[in-house]
């Protein structure tokens, strides 16, 4: 019987071994070709070209929303989220801030700038003067590629305090589950 016990651990280990070694053994190569430009996150914010690393997708709700993201080497981060409000799957699409469709968008840029984390966005509903377009051109249960342009702010109450400007922004990158 404690042949048995002695067994059953070294199995274990050996299957987590194994499952490492095949995780481990992808590379960049297999999620490229999945679409045309490699997975990626770019955009120019204020005068700077930034490209994140550390790129994602995820679905969430069973696909009412959509949330894109990425984080530069340096600490900054960006995030797109769409959110379907009928509860459908998000579709290819342009979707623009603040129009009157069923579709919201939340898109947040956090950088730190002489010691102070600065968090600037751009949402749905807000009375400051941010501004945002996300356009879906390809999509599938675990793919999405567009690109995205914008305004967005840093406010308290009524005020805008700082904003910045996103241009040139595209994306490409798998789409994992919550």
């Amino acid at each position: 019987m404690q042949m048995l016990n002695f067994k059953r651990p070294i199995f274990i280990m050996l299957a987590l071994l194994f499952t490492t070694l095949t995780i481990s053994s992808c590379s960049k190569d297999d999620n490229e070709t999945n679409n045309e430009g490699g997975v990626h996150l770019k955009a120019k914010i204020g005068s700077k070209d930034h490209n994140f690393n550390n790129v994602r997708a995820r679905w969430i709700e069973g696909g009412a929303y959509l949330e894109i993201t990425g984080i530069t080497t340096s600490g900054e981060a960006l995030s797109i989220t769409v959110l379907n409000n009928a509860g459908k799957r998000v579709p290819v699409g342009k979707y623009i801030l603040d129009d009157a469709t069923d579709f919201d968008i939340l898109s947040t840029y956090h950088t730190m700038e002489n010691g102070i984390q600065k968090n600037f966005s751009a949402s749905t509903e807000t009375v400051w003067n941010d501004a945002f377009e996300l356009e879906i051109i390809k999509q599938n249960n675990t793919y999405v590629e567009g690109k995205f342009s914008g305004t967005l702010v840093i406010g308290a109450g009524l005020t805008t305090l700082q904003t910045i400007t996103v241009e040139n922004g595209s994306f490409s990158t798998p789409i994992g589950n919550e």
